[in-house]
């Protein structure tokens, strides 16, 4: 009768044991991690193959040298602004991650000690003339960025317009 009672826990244990729902494996945390980096890395890879779009162009002045300059490019429909910054005697530019949209590209100086800061040129219907004494309209020029491209040419070399808008 002992032995009948030893083995009746024992049964019950058994049953519990079999009834039981069966736990999930917990994954192995190093996977969970090395999984979320391989995604992250995939996500930026992805980001940075995507291709730029913006504008690029040669910078001239009317002095001997060329100063520092903050190159602005002023969405048409919105205000809004983009802007990057050169150094002295750098004579190109490259403005990259503007939406796709019209834009009015300007050059601003940064001052030194033989420029003032803010004086203003632009990229405009006299630059698309040729610049000759015949080119008298120095209007701004619209210019159309599509997504995923470089516009190029677009070259600031007017500083003859006093009405240009001010450096944001």
């Amino acid at each position: 009768m002992k032995k009948y009672l030893l083995f009746v826990p024992l049964a019950w244990l058994l049953t519990f044991c079999s009834t039981a729902p069966a736990s999930q494996p917990t994954p192995d945390v190093s996977s969970i991690v090395n999984a979320t980096l391989t995604a992250i890395a995939a996500g930026e890879q992805a980001m940075s193959s995507a291709p730029a779009s913006g504008i690029e162009g040669r910078l001239s002045y009317p002095a001997d040298t060329l100063p520092a300059m903050r190159i602005v490019a002023f969405q048409v429909a919105t205000g809004q602004y983009y802007s990057v910054d050169t150094v002295a005697g750098q004579a190109t530019y490259r403005l990259d991650g503007l939406p796709e949209g019209k834009y009015n590209v300007l050059a601003y100086t940064l001052g030194s000690d033989a420029v003032p800061a803010g004086l203003a040129g632009g990229y405009t219907q006299a630059v698309m003339c040729g610049m000759g004494p015949e080119c008298t309209d120095h209007g701004l020029v619209d210019v159309i960025v599509f997504s995923g491209e470089i516009t190029p040419g677009v070259d600031i070399v007017d500083w003859l317009q006093p009405n240009f808008p001010p450096m944001p």
